[in-house]
């Protein structure tokens, strides 16, 4: 990571995070090419962190605030409104905390798969069930 851009990252860590600015940066993760898909899920993570649903070491939480604050902040290493560059520097800091974060990731990813399945589960009468095919 670049040393300005390593600059502010640090200095947004510190950033305590809403819900309302988790919503502007899922908005965002279209400008982050194919690492936009991952950088939605850090916004997930911490909203459900936010929700009580999820639990974040603060070490993790810090590294995961500041890329986000990163992203939805204009001013960083190379302002967002320079076209294309602009968001290379949010791109690098994501790629670098979504390194440090791998199991974390991998916990966070089963926590859907798992909240998705029970779900899928209350959406289904069991009382009422019916075989519509038998072959």
């Amino acid at each position: 990571m670049i040393r300005k851009a390593k600059k502010f990252y640090e200095g947004y860590k510190k950033t305590k995070i809403t819900l309302e600015q988790l919503k502007k940066a899922n908005n965002l993760k279209g400008n982050l090419g194919e690492i936009g898909n991952k950088f939605a899920l850090l916004v997930r993570m911490m909203r459900a962190n936010l929700k009580g649903e999820f639990e974040i070491s603060t070490a993790d939480k810090l590294k995961i605030v500041g890329a986000i604050v990163y992203v939805i902040t204009t001013i960083d290493a190379v302002p967002d409104v320079i076209p294309v560059l602009g968001f290379g520097d949010d791109i690098g800091v994501v790629a670098y905390v979504i390194g440090k974060l791998g199991k974390l990731i991998k916990e966070y990813e089963e926590f859907e798969r798992v909240r998705r399945n029970e779900e899928k589960d209350k959406n289904v009468d069991f009382d009422n069930l019916k075989v519509v095919n038998e072959i």
